[in-house]
């Protein structure tokens, strides 16, 4: 049985994060195949630089995506992401990694909904990305004395 963490035992200001990358030119092409997104500034390097971008640049989109894995890596198969909310600072391009760092604000352990609240912080090297706010939630607390896999443990 896959665990539950205990809400009481996740420490606020507690951080984890993930990385995902590098980034490929023919991962943006799969995900405007996906998302339907075609502009030219994500797979035409001409264009993107005539479009005074420097060169191609990630989908805003694609870099939440990075920023939401880790985030269900952390709920699991029996949690989810309720919430996200993201504000893009500089453009991801093709060979960045994007580390994503989550902080734990605030815990939701008398809601109908209980999980964490979290800061989210995205960056390319030493270079910030992205910001944003999420919420996982784990609707089945009853049997929530099990081990969260550290997400107490970890500190930045």
């Amino acid at each position: 049985m896959i665990s539950v963490p205990d809400l009481s035992t996740i420490e606020l200001g507690s951080r984890f994060e993930a990385a995902c990358g590098p980034v490929t030119t023919a991962q943006l092409v799969r995900y405007a195949g996906a998302s339907g997104d075609f502009n030219p500034i994500h797979y035409d390097h001409h264009y993107a630089v005539g479009a005074k971008l420097g060169g191609v640049i990630a989908h805003g989109m694609l870099t939440m995506a990075f920023m939401c894995r880790a985030l269900t890596d952390r709920a699991g198969p029996r949690g989810s992401v309720s919430r996200v909310t993201a504000r893009f600072l500089a453009p991801v391009r093709p060979g960045d990694t994007v580390t994503t760092i989550v902080a734990v604000n605030s815990r939701r352990e008398d809601t109908a909904q209980p999980g964490i609240d979290c800061d989210l912080a995205a960056f390319v090297g030493d270079r910030q990305v992205a910001e944003g706010k999420a919420t996982i939630i784990w609707p089945d607390q009853e049997p929530a004395r099990q081990d969260f896999g550290g997400i107490g443990e970890r500190h930045a």
